[in-house]
């Protein structure tokens, strides 16, 4: 036992004996408390969370700890009001200290949802997905089925997160058809705002519209407007990303008003969020909104939230380069990078935290059904002597039949590790090295490059696809996506097999390559501007890249070589894009190593 839960149950001994010396006192029957707590409920869920929080501390003194449903009810409000109340770890400490008891199994399914999704809110994701898995497990037959719909909403939004779009529809349009067949439009409301983003997520733009607007109208049926709000902001982004800009301004306007009455603060900051985005998409979005942009900054990057600091920042870019700002606009869209590389990283670590509880529960399974056959040999060695020989044949063949598996299991793990370690090192869409195993081996290139004398010179070709934006708002996110595929695929073909070639951001590349002259980079270059019909399908969007240019100096570091790389993009960019701008480190004569 870690000193953190012998903490907590110290606490919990020292409150349950104040609350039985309290209760002790008090006229308050047991069946007030459950009113009350039913009431509290329903007040936390449709009305406002700080009411239900005011009746809570009202019925705290006459709690009777030893009823352990009252007891995990209660604890369960309060958390959820510490998660509304941006307070997650706390919220998490409940949690997990009553977990530490023996509730009833409805109540274990609701603390286990609970904790699942507030350990996704603090980037805990090895711990949420754990929680989720032993949710799931809990095989018991409830005339409520509200518990476990909201395990399975938690499962649909976790394994929509990781890309598991299949799995997380089953499990959320399950829930759906449990809440109706159940009569509950309460739960349908839950299920409705848990489904409605895996359809975004998974690209099914008319099912996902379909499920919000449905959402929309069952959460206002039972009065839960905090849920009407998230449902519109999430409705009103997605009308944005199709082009209907005043019916996503109108629904998120509401959606704001909904939830700053709620006091939900981070949903209220996306929704912000998303009303600048549509204002600048109209044209609205003026110097008077600066101090807005600079809150929701300060909001996101206090929260570590990548995902929105990215949209935020490459906002803040288009504004700042209308405007004629490119000092300005360079320094947002830097900080998009990083931004949205911090983000990659957090979904890389959802996804590889999802991939080894997987591991880790298949590998159990496994063990334990290893187990159970070296028991029944076990047993039968045990019988009778006149059967001695033939049980010692068949011992054989086990004996024999779990090495097999043994082998098979170790075989199987050396295949997941090296799926692991592709998964680190390789960039799902292009295949190419992503960015952090990209400039691993760059700087491992310069580093020996530095330590031999050699009369040729390491290039390094920063690269960004012209307009992606515009790819994407028009024609879609998958053709996007096949855009930076098949732009990865022509870079890897036009440049030297030797050449490390690697995706580093959302729409740019890199190329590091050791060249004679830096007229061998310019020849790679002006092939990869031909067109080559083999990769370029009728209907696709014209797609053209920007190429910046910087030579390796003796001393150098990779990240200097790309802050001069960078700096010829962005020349090249200014310049018109479709183009290539070289620094002036290509101009410097080779010194050769004494």
């Amino acid at each position: 036992m870690n000193s953190s839960a012998g903490r907590r149950r110290l606490i919990l001994a020292l409150l349950v004996g104040l609350l039985v010396s309290a209760a002790a006192n008090l006229p308050a029957q047991s069946s007030e408390v459950r009113a009350v707590l039913d009431r509290a409920r329903e007040v936390s869920y449709q009305q406002h969370w700080r009411d239900a929080q005011a009746m809570l501390d009202e019925i705290a003194p006459a709690l009777d700890p030893s009823n352990l449903t009252e007891w995990a009810d209660f604890e369960l409000l309060q958390a959820r009001h510490l998660v509304l109340a941006d307070n997650n770890s706390e919220a998490l400490e409940r949690v997990e200290t009553l977990l530490d008891l023996d509730i009833p199994p409805d109540r274990r399914l609701r603390a286990l949802q609970l904790k699942a999704n507030v350990s996704v809110l603090l980037r805990r994701y090895e711990p949420a997905f754990e929680s989720l898995s032993e949710a799931l497990s809990i095989d018991v037959d409830l005339e409520d089925p509200e518990p476990l719909v909201a395990t399975l909403n938690m499962a649909a939004y976790m394994f929509g997160r990781v890309g598991e779009y299949e799995l997380g529809l089953e499990y959320g349009e399950r829930a759906l058809v449990m809440a109706r067949e159940a009569g509950q439009t309460q739960e349908a409301c839950v299920a409705l705002q848990r489904l409605a983003p895996v359809y975004k997520w998974a690209e099914q733009a008319e099912r996902a519209e379909a499920a919000y607007r449905e959402g929309i109208r069952d959460c206002q049926t039972v009065g839960n407007t905090l849920f009407v709000g998230v449902l519109q902001h999430g409705l009103a982004d997605l009308l944005r990303r199709q082009g209907q800009l005043d019916a996503a301004l109108r629904l998120v306007q509401q959606s704001i008003d909904i939830l700053v009455e709620a006091v939900y603060t981070l949903g209220e900051y996306e929704a912000r969020l998303v009303r600048a985005e549509v204002k600048q998409d109209l044209g609205l979005l003026d110097e008077g909104w600066l101090d807005e942009l600079a809150l929701l900054q300060t909001y996101f990057s206090d929260h570590a939230l990548g995902d929105q600091s990215a949209r935020l920042e490459l906002l803040r870019s288009e504004i700042a380069e209308e405007a004629g700002d490119f000092a300005g606009a360079l320094e947002s869209y830097q900080r998009y990078v990083q931004a949205r590389e911090s983000f990659l990283g957090r979904e890389r670590a959802m996804r590889l935290a999802y991939l080894q509880v997987e591991f880790d529960s298949r590998f159990q399974r496994q063990q334990i059904e290893l187990l159970r056959e070296t028991a029944r040999v076990s047993q039968l060695e045990a019988q009778s002597a006149a059967q001695e020989r033939r049980l010692r044949t068949f011992a054989w063949l086990v004996v024999g039949l779990v090495i097999l598996v043994l082998a098979g299991l170790l075989h199987k793990v050396f295949q997941s590790r090296r799926r692991f370690r592709d998964l680190s090192r390789r960039d799902g869409l292009s295949g190419l090295a992503n960015h952090s195993w990209f400039f691993e081996r760059a700087q491992l290139l310069m580093d020996q490059t530095q330590l031999t004398s050699s009369k040729r010179r390491l290039v390094l070709v920063a690269a960004d696809i012209d307009h992606f934006k515009q790819v994407n708002d028009r024609f879609g996110h998958r053709v996007g996506d096949s855009v930076l595929g098949r732009t990865g695929q022509r870079l890897r073909e036009v440049f030297p097999e030797d050449a490390l070639v690697g995706r580093i951001g959302g729409e740019e590349f890199a190329v590091l390559l050791s060249v004679a002259a830096i007229e061998e980079a310019i020849q790679c270059i002006e092939l990869f501007r031909q067109s080559d019909k083999r990769v370029v399908r009728s209907g696709d969007p014209a797609v053209t890249l920007s190429f910046g240019l910087s030579c390796a100096q003796p001393g150098d570091t990779i990240d200097a070589l790309r802050d001069r790389a960078d700096k010829a993009l962005y020349r090249a960019k200014q310049a018109g894009r479709d183009r290539y701008e070289i620094d002036e480190s290509c101009s410097l004569p080779i010194k050769p190593k004494e």
